[in-house]
């Protein structure tokens, strides 16, 4: 059986482009996508479909947890060309310059539903691109003009009392309160939701959100979304009722639950069921995600096989999991700080962090620094140890340099500076993550960070104060601030 003849992004792929007068196919997937499996099952092993785009383009596939920086670019592209909202797969048609002539997500082998083809796209963008290439590229060059960014901010002064009663109604009008969890099915971890409903509590002891986090806990361990067997939550659960799990179960997000699981077993006083939980999880990732090599952990499971990639990010949150299981369980201090080591050990080289181990990229990603920031925050909130609020204080500087502009903060310092939206995706958002760093790192050292904090949040202001829901990690970032702070407004 054929199989499309992928190439991986360099820049010789689009000299290659240019040299051989052909557009390029690109297509941006992660592992464990169901649309981007069935769309390669269907269209990648068809003899037609490779043989147009073998003689018609040079093909592209790029990985969104590889490189962030690029899909990020490509899903701002896709939004701003159909006026949809971002998701996966990506296919996108370029010019050997990397201007867009065609964007699709799903496209089937051959047209059903209303959808065009794979194959007859293909002939249509190969035919427009012979006649006129100029032509062709000419509204993909407009399309590039209205991603520039702004330089006047529309903000409002954030009033953290009522940002909190926003946020507590939003959450309340989201809650399945039958069944548990917020929203309509699939139903989400919802992580970023979750840390902001235990804030709420934690600032005025809002017994609502607390109730409905509860309530939705109790009904995800007590359901199929919940890994009875080896430990840990599945990403999603394609039904209402929690009982059709994609078996895709990551390191990441995993390591976040874990990280609620201790705090609301803190919030309401020794759910001994929330802290075995969390317990659970931290034993999948030590007795089964471990590689052997260098002692890191990988990504996660699919379908129960491992995906054995190293990503920073995902490490350090595992590890600052650890770090606060620690505080309650003694047996798992000495390893969360040797973990802690191994990650700094392997995956950093002075202020700067490797996003993937064993990866010739050397774009840096903001995700990873922040990540890195939490775990060194808890391992001093176990330890006592200023060195490594010291450490964290090193890394948080060199993100600011690599990454933050005028209360914007980029998602890598590579070809494309793309800002870091502030909405949630599977984790919180990694600027409402360095953000919530920063607060801290400002009142542990003699170092001013208030100033990066306040723009930061004075850009997302306008929209964090009409739908914190959407922007939950940003929100609970904003209600770290006193609730009489009154400096964050836009100069």
């Amino acid at each position: 059986m054929a199989i499309c003849n992928w190439n991986s992004w360099d820049q010789s792929i689009f000299e290659l482009a240019r040299k051989e007068r052909k557009p390029i196919f690109l297509w941006i997937t992660y592992r464990g996508c169901r649309a981007c499996a069935q769309m390669e099952e269907e269209s990648f092993v068809h003899e037609g479909i490779l043989k147009k785009l073998s003689e018609h383009f040079v093909t592209l596939r790029v990985d969104r947890d590889e490189h962030p920086d690029i899909d990020r670019h490509f899903q701002r592209l896709f939004s701003v060309m159909l006026g949809k909202e971002e998701g996966w797969p990506l296919t996108f048609f370029l010019t050997p310059d990397k201007t867009p002539l065609y964007a699709a997500a799903y496209v089937p082998s051959e047209a059903r539903d209303g959808m065009m083809g794979l194959g007859e796209m293909l002939d249509l963008v190969a035919q427009k691109y012979a006649d006129d290439p100029e032509g062709f590229a000419e509204k993909g060059r407009e399309t590039l003009a209205q991603l520039k960014l702004p330089t006047q901010i529309q903000a409002t002064r954030i009033d953290p009392k009522a940002l909190s009663v926003i946020l507590r109604k939003q959450i309340l009008e989201t809650y399945d309160s039958e069944l548990g969890g917020y929203g309509d099915a699939p139903k989400q971890l919802h992580v970023a939701l979750y840390k902001a409903a235990l804030k709420l509590n934690d600032l005025e002891g809002e017994v609502e959100p607390i109730h409905s986090l509860r309530h939705t806990l109790d009904a995800m361990l007590a359901s199929a979304i919940w890994d009875a067997e080896a430990g840990g939550f599945y990403c999603c659960t394609l039904d209402r009722e929690w009982q059709v799990p994609q078996r895709r179960k990551l390191l990441a997000e995993n390591a976040i639950m874990a990280s609620v699981l201790i705090d609301i077993d803190r919030a309401v006083g020794g759910e001994e069921r929330y802290r075995n939980a969390a317990y659970r999880i931290c034993d999948w990732a030590l007795e089964a995600m471990r590689e052997d090599e260098t002692g890191l952990w990988m990504t996660g499971t699919i379908d129960h096989a491992k995906d054995e990639r190293i990503f920073a990010a995902p490490n350090a949150l595992m590890t600052r999991a650890l770090l606060q299981a620690a505080k309650s369980e003694d047996r798992y201090r000495p390893e969360a700080l040797a973990s802690l080591n191994r990650l700094i050990k392997h995956m950093t080289s002075g202020a700067q962090i490797q996003h993937q181990y064993g990866a010739s990229d050397a774009v840096t990603y903001l995700v990873d620094y922040a990540a890195l920031g939490v775990a060194l925050l808890a391992a001093y909130d176990l330890t006592e140890n200023k060195q490594f609020v010291a450490t964290a204080g090193e890394y948080a500087s060199a993100a600011i340099r690599r990454f933050y502009d005028n209360g914007r903060w980029g998602v890598g310092d590579g070809e494309w500076s793309d800002p870091m939206v502030f909405v949630d995706t599977m984790l919180p958002s990694a600027a409402a993550t360095m953000i919530m760093v920063l607060t801290r790192l400002a009142d542990l050292l003699d170092h001013d960070y208030r100033p990066f904090v306040d723009q930061t949040l004075a850009v997302a202001s306008y929209q964090l104060m009409r739908r914190p829901i959407a922007k939950a990690g940003m929100a609970e970032a904003a209600l770290m601030l006193p609730q009489n702070d009154t400096q964050m407004e836009a100069g």
